[in-house]
C-alpha cells in the first residue's frame, strides 16, 4: 500500500522507544529555535559527512541542515 503523503515510501519497522524519544527531543529543539528567531522550521536535512578524529583518520558523522522563514511581522506596514 502507498503511503498516503504520496512519497511512496514505505516503512515496515515500528518505532522503538528510543525512536519516539529522539523525535520528541528533536521537535523540542525545533520549537525553541522557532521561538528564538520569530521564525518557522521549513525544512530539516540529515546527510553523512566525511571528517577527521584526533588522529587524522577519516570518519562519517551526521550532519544537520535546518532552513528557516522569518515570520512577516503583525501589524500595519508604516
Amino acid at each position: 500500500m502507498a503511503n498516503p503523503n504520496g512519497l511512496n515510501i514505505r516503512n515496515t519497522q515500528r518505532d522503538t522507544p528510543e525512536v519516539d524519544e529522539a523525535e520528541r527531543k528533536v521537535g523540542g529543539l525545533l520549537g525553541d529555535l522557532e521561538e528564538s528567531t520569530d521564525s518557522e522550521v521549513k525544512d530539516v536535512d540529515v546527510h553523512e559527512v566525511v571528517d577527521t578524529d584526533a588522529q587524522g583518520n577519516p570518519v562519517v558523522k551526521k550532519a544537520v541542515d535546518i532552513t528557516v522563514e522569518h515570520r512577516p511581522k503583525k501589524g500595519w506596514a508604516r
